[in-house]
């Protein structure tokens, strides 16, 4: 054996045999391999122990084997290593120890050790496997990463999907559109996890931008930003171009444009915005102006974060359409309102003020002629003003719905009674029995289920005598119009004859009872009823 190398005391109480086996079997493992003595000194390593640990053999024997480990982990384990002599065992790899080891140059890395033993002569000598864990820990952290990459992906991608069903929801509600905007720019700053956003508005007369909704800026730079002029600004540029623009750092562009977009670029950074991304709000192909997120640090968009930001301007867009359209549908509502009015107002108010001019006209002659037919003629002109009163009065209410609620149920079916009996000369009984008090919505459902009965009685009915009966008891509330025209069966009712739905539809959404009974030639009788928990009134 060279003097130039280091031997341990154990080689050289071993014959040549002894020691050229155990070489060999070091030295073929394709792993590195330690084995220390009872003391835990190291007596033999192979050159992958070497290789790996960036020692030359010489340096380790002798050694104690807490030299390849941290120095921080070294007297733990030292006492792990007493406890493990005690009661030896064998631990081979793949089940070994995970430990962290440190090579000559002190950098550190993970290690998966295996453990056997055996006796020679009357020494007990302990063999330690050595794999290097690095490549699988960073493979595992790799791993973990893109789990946990997934993990946060999926968890967005939900968030997104409630975001966006929460926004339909809003935007099939009766909610203004002030609200729903304000909803969608809450719903992008949380789920693009920006620090502000805001709905800019193109005025087209004076060429600006103006925010119409924020969430999250400053007023300082609510107040510089309020009004942009079209020639200038990120958000300028995406309604010119109808296309996201990103700005994803703000102090790269400090420099660049003329003075007013330097001075906008120096407000966002003093405002401490660092990244902006305008997204143009187009509204049926034209340009309504842009949704705009601020970020308090750079950010690099992705393509999903810009597509996403699309979706919320199309929602914004799909609102605003929305709210035209209420608004032109409420428009129409009230000139076809305002047309049934005047109809009505001719058909019933005008011919019965008419009929009355005419019998006031030839009362004297006749009075002169025919006294009883003169007092007869004199109770029908009465008949036909107070008709024309009750139905000017109703017509009153049409035109002030809330009013359908400010007076009494008793007084509503009376004015109902008379304007139907002054329009058609149709006698109609009421009769009213105790004193309702009705929350609103179920006295308006009642008054028209009353007035579309009465209606049906008019127009199909061709009856000579109607009643209405309305009967309060302390529980309920039972409504009965019947008539004794000509009455109807149920299969010559055609899909154009709504005015049975209209009832049964009315009387669902107060959740009261309907029943609709008739036979031809027998009349018909239309009779509801509702119930409450508490006293709705009181008999009288």
């Amino acid at each position: 054996m060279s003097n130039s190398v280091k031997t341990s005391n154990l080689e050289t109480e071993l014959s040549l045999d002894d020691i050229a086996g155990l070489r060999l079997l070091l030295e073929s493992a394709p792993i590195a391999i330690v084995t220390v003595d009872q003391a835990g000194r190291i007596v033999l390593v192979n050159s992958k122990l070497e290789e790996m640990f960036g020692y030359r053999r010489e340096e380790l024997i002798e050694q104690d084997i807490e030299v390849l480990l941290p120095a921080r982990l070294r007297t733990e384990h030292t006492k792990l290593r007493a406890e493990y002599l005690t009661e030896p065992y064998v631990r081979p790899m793949g089940s070994g120890l995970d430990l962290l080891a440190c090579r000559r140059d002190g950098s550190e890395f993970p290690v998966e050790v295996g453990l056997s033993y055996y006796q020679l002569r009357d020494e007990l000598l302990v063999t330690c496997s050595i794999a290097d864990l690095t490549l699988r820990k960073q493979a595992e952290e790799i791993l973990e990463q893109r789990v946990a990459d997934r993990t946060r992906d999926i968890e967005r991608r939900r968030r997104v999907a409630e975001g966006l069903r929460d926004i339909l929801a809003i935007l099939n509600s009766n909610r203004s559109l002030d609200e729903i905007l304000n909803y969608i720019v809450a719903q992008a700053v949380h789920l693009l996890e920006a620090s502000a956003s805001a709905v800019y508005r193109l005025q087209h007369d004076a060429e600006l931008l103006t925010i119409q909704t924020s969430l999250g800026l400053s007023d300082e730079l609510l107040a510089n930003q309020a009004d942009v002029p079209l020639g200038q600004g990120r958000v300028r540029q995406a309604v010119m171009t109808r296309q996201p623009v990103a700005t994803p750092d703000v102090p790269a562009l400090i420099g660049q444009g003329d003075e007013q977009t330097q001075a906008r670029l120096q407000a966002l950074l003093d405002s401490g915005y660092r990244a902006v991304l305008s997204v143009p709000l187009l509204v049926k192909d034209e340009v309504y102006g842009g949704l705009v997120l601020y970020y308090s640090n750079a950010h690099e968009f992705t393509p999903e974060e810009i597509e996403l930001a699309v979706i919320f301007s199309d929602q914004a867009a799909l609102a605003i359409e929305n709210a035209r359209l209420r608004s032109r549908m409420k428009e129409a509502a009230v000139v076809a309102e305002r047309d049934r009015l005047a109809r009505d107002l001719h058909d019933s108010v005008t011919q019965t003020l008419f009929s009355a001019s005419v019998i006031a006209d030839v009362l004297p002659r006749l009075w002169d002629r025919d006294i009883k037919e003169g007092q007869r003629r004199l109770e029908e002109l009465r008949q036909l003003t107070r008709g024309a009163m009750a139905e000017m009065r109703t017509l009153l209410l049409e035109l002030r719905p809330s009013r359908l609620t400010e007076v009494g149920m008793n007084d509503l079916l009376r004015q109902l009674t008379e304007a139907i009996t002054g329009r058609t000369r149709v006698p109609i009984t009421l009769e009213i029995s105790g004193r309702c008090q009705l929350p609103p919505d179920v006295q308006i459902a009642l008054y028209r289920i009353t007035q579309e009965a009465l209606y049906n009685v008019a127009k199909h009915a061709q009856a000579s005598q109607a009643t209405v009966s309305l009967r309060c008891l302390p529980k309920h509330v039972e409504l009965t119009v019947s008539d004794n025209g000509h009455g109807f069966s149920w299969e010559g009712i055609t899909p154009d004859h709504l005015g049975l739905g209209i009832m049964r539809e009315r009387a669902e959404a107060i959740g009261a009872l309907i029943e609709i009974r008739s036979q031809v030639g027998q009349g018909a009788r239309v009779e509801v009823v509702w119930q409450a928990k508490g006293a709705v009134g009181n008999n009288d």
